[in-house]
Protein backbone atom coordinates (compact mmCIF):
# COMPACT_ATOMS: atom_id res chain seq x y z
CA UNK A 1 0.00 0.00 0.00
CA UNK A 2 1.41 3.71 -1.10
CA UNK A 3 2.21 5.86 1.83
CA UNK A 4 -0.68 8.56 1.67
CA UNK A 5 0.26 11.98 0.08
CA UNK A 6 1.52 15.05 2.31
CA UNK A 7 -1.42 17.62 2.71
CA UNK A 8 -0.42 21.05 0.97
CA UNK A 9 0.05 23.97 3.55
CA UNK A 10 -2.11 25.96 4.85
CA UNK A 11 -1.79 29.74 4.21
CA UNK A 12 -2.00 31.17 7.80
CA UNK A 13 -4.87 33.41 7.41
CA UNK A 14 -6.81 29.81 7.01
CA UNK A 15 -4.86 27.96 9.56
CA UNK A 16 -7.35 27.52 13.13
CA UNK A 17 -5.88 29.71 15.49
CA UNK A 18 -3.19 27.76 18.14
CA UNK A 19 -4.12 29.66 21.60
CA UNK A 20 -0.70 28.76 22.82
CA UNK A 21 1.37 29.77 19.90
CA UNK A 22 2.69 33.35 19.77
CA UNK A 23 1.40 34.52 16.48
CA UNK A 24 2.98 38.48 17.40
CA UNK A 25 0.34 40.23 17.90
CA UNK A 26 -0.68 41.85 21.32
CA UNK A 27 -4.37 41.19 20.79
CA UNK A 28 -7.07 40.33 18.86
CA UNK A 29 -7.72 42.42 15.27
CA UNK A 30 -11.38 41.87 15.46
CA UNK A 31 -11.92 45.55 15.06
CA UNK A 32 -12.82 45.60 18.98
CA UNK A 33 -11.29 47.64 21.93
CA UNK A 34 -7.86 48.02 21.49
CA UNK A 35 -5.00 50.11 23.75
CA UNK A 36 -5.52 53.15 24.23
CA UNK A 37 -9.49 53.16 23.75
CA UNK A 38 -12.01 54.88 26.31
CA UNK A 39 -14.17 51.95 27.05
CA UNK A 40 -17.42 51.21 28.69
CA UNK A 41 -19.22 47.65 30.09
CA UNK A 42 -22.38 47.84 28.15
CA UNK A 43 -23.25 44.50 30.48
CA UNK A 44 -24.61 45.09 33.64
CA UNK A 45 -24.19 41.81 35.27
CA UNK A 46 -20.10 42.57 34.07
CA UNK A 47 -20.27 45.88 35.56
CA UNK A 48 -21.17 44.45 38.84
CA UNK A 49 -18.86 42.11 39.11
CA UNK A 50 -15.84 44.43 38.71
CA UNK A 51 -17.82 47.32 40.59
CA UNK A 52 -16.93 49.81 37.82
CA UNK A 53 -20.52 51.14 38.15
CA UNK A 54 -21.17 53.45 34.42
CA UNK A 55 -17.62 54.54 34.37
CA UNK A 56 -15.26 55.10 31.43
CA UNK A 57 -12.37 53.01 31.67
CA UNK A 58 -9.11 52.80 29.32
CA UNK A 59 -7.73 49.88 27.76
CA UNK A 60 -4.24 49.50 28.92
CA UNK A 61 -3.31 46.09 27.90
CA UNK A 62 -4.45 43.58 24.92
CA UNK A 63 -4.29 40.12 25.07
CA UNK A 64 -6.05 37.48 22.61
CA UNK A 65 -9.67 37.30 24.34
CA UNK A 66 -9.61 39.66 27.07
CA UNK A 67 -8.32 43.06 27.70
CA UNK A 68 -6.87 45.03 30.98
CA UNK A 69 -9.35 48.28 31.38
CA UNK A 70 -7.76 50.47 33.95
CA UNK A 71 -10.49 53.01 35.83
CA UNK A 72 -9.09 55.97 37.13
CA UNK A 73 -11.58 56.96 39.27
CA UNK A 74 -11.87 53.70 41.22
CA UNK A 75 -8.04 53.42 40.77
CA UNK A 76 -8.11 49.95 39.78
CA UNK A 77 -7.82 47.89 36.64
CA UNK A 78 -9.44 44.41 35.49
CA UNK A 79 -9.18 41.81 32.58
CA UNK A 80 -12.39 41.40 30.63
CA UNK A 81 -13.32 39.31 27.86
CA UNK A 82 -13.01 41.20 24.57
CA UNK A 83 -16.32 40.70 23.75
CA UNK A 84 -18.25 42.48 26.84
CA UNK A 85 -16.38 46.29 25.74
CA UNK A 86 -17.68 48.73 24.27
CA UNK A 87 -15.16 51.31 22.38
CA UNK A 88 -16.04 54.95 22.38
CA UNK A 89 -15.00 57.71 20.83
CA UNK A 90 -13.87 60.40 23.38
CA UNK A 91 -16.38 62.76 24.15
CA UNK A 92 -19.22 60.93 23.74
CA UNK A 93 -19.54 60.23 27.57
CA UNK A 94 -17.59 61.64 30.52
CA UNK A 95 -14.64 60.13 31.18
CA UNK A 96 -11.34 60.65 34.11
CA UNK A 97 -9.36 63.61 33.16
CA UNK A 98 -6.54 60.89 33.72
CA UNK A 99 -8.34 58.40 31.16
CA UNK A 100 -8.59 61.19 28.88
CA UNK A 101 -4.61 61.95 28.92
CA UNK A 102 -3.62 58.23 28.54
CA UNK A 103 -5.93 57.83 25.99
CA UNK A 104 -4.30 60.67 23.76
CA UNK A 105 -0.82 59.58 24.88
CA UNK A 106 -1.40 56.37 23.30
CA UNK A 107 -2.96 57.40 20.17
CA UNK A 108 0.06 59.68 19.76
CA UNK A 109 3.17 57.08 20.63
CA UNK A 110 1.25 54.17 19.18
CA UNK A 111 0.93 52.34 22.20
CA UNK A 112 0.64 48.49 22.38
CA UNK A 113 0.73 48.23 26.50
CA UNK A 114 0.49 50.47 29.33
CA UNK A 115 1.83 50.05 32.72
CA UNK A 116 0.54 52.00 35.50
CA UNK A 117 3.66 51.55 37.70
CA UNK A 118 4.14 53.92 40.73
CA UNK A 119 1.20 56.00 41.28
CA UNK A 120 2.44 58.36 45.02
CA UNK A 121 3.54 61.57 45.39
CA UNK A 122 3.58 64.50 43.44
CA UNK A 123 3.92 62.89 39.87
CA UNK A 124 2.71 59.37 38.77
CA UNK A 125 5.02 56.63 36.74
CA UNK A 126 3.43 55.12 33.32
CA UNK A 127 5.44 52.75 31.06
CA UNK A 128 4.20 53.25 27.53
CA UNK A 129 5.22 50.62 25.00
CA UNK A 130 5.39 51.18 21.34
CA UNK A 131 6.84 49.60 18.54
CA UNK A 132 7.34 53.03 16.77
CA UNK A 133 7.17 56.59 17.23
CA UNK A 134 9.13 59.45 16.53
CA UNK A 135 10.92 62.76 18.04
CA UNK A 136 8.11 64.75 16.76
CA UNK A 137 5.54 62.88 18.48
CA UNK A 138 7.65 62.94 21.72
CA UNK A 139 7.20 66.35 21.68
CA UNK A 140 3.90 67.05 21.11
CA UNK A 141 3.45 64.97 24.66
CA UNK A 142 5.26 66.70 26.59
CA UNK A 143 3.72 70.06 25.07
CA UNK A 144 0.27 68.66 25.91
CA UNK A 145 1.77 67.72 29.19
CA UNK A 146 2.33 71.34 29.95
CA UNK A 147 3.34 71.92 33.60
CA UNK A 148 2.30 68.51 34.55
CA UNK A 149 5.31 67.07 32.55
CA UNK A 150 8.19 65.64 35.00
CA UNK A 151 10.26 63.24 32.72
CA UNK A 152 10.68 60.96 29.90
CA UNK A 153 13.20 58.08 29.41
CA UNK A 154 13.36 56.01 26.26
CA UNK A 155 14.68 52.05 26.89
CA UNK A 156 15.03 49.79 23.68
CA UNK A 157 12.82 46.61 24.45
CA UNK A 158 14.44 44.91 21.43
CA UNK A 159 13.38 44.42 17.95
CA UNK A 160 9.36 44.53 18.87
CA UNK A 161 9.34 47.47 20.86
CA UNK A 162 10.53 49.81 23.31
CA UNK A 163 9.41 51.07 26.70
CA UNK A 164 8.86 54.97 27.13
CA UNK A 165 8.72 55.77 30.92
CA UNK A 166 6.49 59.05 31.21
CA UNK A 167 6.46 61.10 34.43
CA UNK A 168 3.47 63.17 35.21
CA UNK A 169 1.76 65.30 37.73
CA UNK A 170 -2.10 63.46 37.65
CA UNK A 171 -3.63 65.35 40.14
CA UNK A 172 -6.19 68.31 39.12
Amino acid sequence: MPPSPVPPPVPPAERPADPDEDDGREGGDDGGAEVGDLVVLPVARIRAQVGCGERVGLVVEDRRNVVKVFFPEIERAFWVDRDVVLAIPEGRLPAAPLALRLHRIARELNAVAIEIYERSGDADVFHVYTRGTDLDALGRVRDALGADFRRLAVEPGGVRRARLTLVFRTAS
